[in-house]
Order: structure tokens, then sequence, then C-alpha cells
């Protein structure tokens, strides 16, 4: 694996020290971020900052000191440095920005979370680009869970940090 994209909430859940109930997550979220650094896997967002301006808003990279913090601050610094930080552009298609052209037109994902479909972007965009794939990094969203097999269609490759945790919450949300 060469590249990845990082969902906030792996960020969030890496720093979440307060969770007891999602602790063995949180230390797999941890470990997951050292090993970006550690095994020298680049990090892919947009160049327009949405996913790093949605990383700052849930993380404290000049203040708290937490392993999401950390990563955040390490991107931040290494922008330009596209051995650790490597962006692409993304299009745009509505005015909020939640949208985007790269975004697969397909009926099974058109209820995908908006704020979450830049992540999908960046992954296609880059895959046109770099004529390889960058995964996708979740932790706890059980929608994403719900739509794997129509990302795995698209072409996408997403890594489950925490999959029995999300497997039990989409499996609790589908019995109501």
């Amino acid at each position: 694996m060469d590249a990845v994209i990082v969902d906030t909430n792996v960020i969030v859940t890496a720093n979440d020290a307060d969770d007891d109930d999602r602790e063995d997550c949180r230390e797999r979220c941890q470990d997951r971020l050292q090993q970006i650094r550690s095994h020298d896997e680049k990090v892919v967002i947009d160049n327009e900052w949405r996913i790093l301006e949605e990383y700052e808003r849930n993380a404290n990279p000049n203040t708290k000191k937490g392993i999401g913090d950390l990563f955040v601050k390490r991107l931040l610094q290494n922008l330009g440095n596209p051995n650790i930080c490597i962006t692409v552009h993304i299009t745009p298609s509505d005015e909020n920005e939640t949208d985007f052209e790269e975004f697969p037109a397909d009926n099974a994902l058109s209820d995908f979370d908006p704020d979450d479909r830049k992540f999908i972007a960046v992954a296609v965009v880059y895959e046109n680009v770099h004529q390889q794939k960058a995964v996708l990094l979740q932790a706890v969203d059980s929608q994403w869970y719900g739509l794997r097999e129509a990302l795995v269609k698209n072409g996408l490759e997403v890594e489950f940090i925490c999959e029995a945790y999300i497997r039990d919450l989409y499996e609790r949300r589908a019995e109501r």
C-alpha cells in the first residue's frame, strides 16, 4: 500500500481517550496512523483543503498531543512534501461543495453522506492520475460498512480499521 485517504473519524477515534467502550478501536486507529508514518505511506487530500480543514476542525494540532493531533500537525508541516502528502484536484458539482463530478454515478451510492463524498472523489482522482489505488481508511462510520459492496463495485478499496466494532454497529442499526 502506497497511499491512503484518512477519514476524519480515524483521527477523532485515535484522540478519543474518554471512550472506554471503544478502547480497542482507539488503539487500532492510533496504530494505523503511526503505521502511515513508519511505512512511508503518502496521505492524499484535495488541493482546496476541504479534507484538511475538516481535520483541523476535529483535532488540535497546535495544542493537544494525541496521535490524531500529531498526525494532522505532520500533514500541515509537510504539505509541500510529496513523500508525505499528495494533493489532487476534485471538481465540485454543487454550490455547497459536497458533491463532486468524480463521485461515482451509482444509484447504490445516491444516499452516501455528502460530507464524506470528498474522500471518495479524492480516491477516484488519485487512481486516475497515478494509476494506482489509494486505500480509504475508515474507523466507525457504519454507513460506509453498509455500502462496502457498492464501494468495491466502483473500484474503491476501503480498510475498516475497527471492522468488528463497525459491523456490530451496522447490524444493530439495521435491526431497528
